[in-house]
């Protein structure tokens, strides 16, 4: 841990420099616990649904139909008491293959291959609108293939939605952090996007080392996207976050300070 310390804090040095815009200000303490909290559990929200669409579709590519099927266009999730139901869906939209996968990640029954394309629930409908209309949106892409996962923005809210685009990789040692982006969409439209990087990073995870290092200049704390990161990598991550080049870890999705940072006259 202490050699990444030590390059985080020489990489600090020059944050001033490197910045074009103003660097955010620190928040209030009760803001700024309020905002970590909230970016470990949507980091983490972020990774179950991601990990449960990856676990659905290994299992679903066990099976020779849905290997040969070429109707299908994707996925969506929802939980449901606990646990994660993956559909995956047709250009029309309709449901093809739903798998319902537990909180600690595994297939619960089998896969359900539908005899003929079943219409959406109103959930999956409108996540599927929310879904398409972060894609069609103009954003900067940082690979050439993007996974998405899409989070309802509460419950007194049906028509208002959260999408990730989060850059995909066949790279088990690459973690393509460059290139994330938040949606947000009300009634299919995107109304908010956001960036949490400048340019297409990637971060390289070694299972010999303390952990990976980043220096973040859009915020004052790490986000959910840095907590998603760590989560998938299953790697610490270091976090270097402005104005004064406060020092976080992000281990196991808990983000804790390590050293904060100071002003200097």
């Amino acid at each position: 841990m202490a050699r990444y310390l030590i390059a985080l804090l020489m990489a600090l040095v020059s944050i001033n420099a490197q910045a074009d815009e103003p660097l955010p200000v620190e928040l209030p303490p009760d803001q700024e616990a309020a905002a970590l909290k909230e970016a470990e559990a949507t980091g983490l929200a972020i990774y179950r649904h991601d990990h449960a669409a990856a676990v659905a579709t290994d299992a679903a590519l066990k099976i020779r139909a849905f290997k040969k099927d070429k109707r299908v266009r994707g996925w969506i999730t929802e939980e449901q008491d606990g646990l994660i139901a993956v559909t995956f869906i047709e250009q029309s939209p309709a449901a093809l293959y739903r798998v319902v996968v537990s909180g600690a990640g595994d297939i619960v029954g089998d896969v359900d291959v539908l005899e003929s394309p079943q219409p959406l629930t109103e959930f999956e409908a409108a996540a599927v609108a929310a879904r398409s209309a972060a894609i069609a949106s103009e954003f900067q892409p940082c690979s050439d293939k993007y996974n998405s996962v899409v989070l309802p923005s509460g419950d007194d809210a049906p028509d208002k939605w959260t999408v990730y685009l989060l850059p995909g990789t066949t790279k088990g040692n690459v973690v393509p952090i460059g290139g994330t982006y938040r949606m947000r969409t009300v009634d299919g439209a995107v109304v908010e996007s956001r960036g949490f990087t400048r340019t297409c990073i990637a971060l390289q995870s070694d299972p010999g080392a303390a952990g990976m290092m980043i220096t973040h200049l859009l915020d004052s704390i790490p986000t959910e996207a840095h907590v998603f990161w760590s989560l998938w990598a299953r790697s610490p991550l270091y976090v270097a976050t402005p104005p004064n080049g406060t020092i976080w870890s992000i281990e196991s999705g808990e983000i804790t300070l390590v050293k904060r940072g100071t002003a200097k006259d």
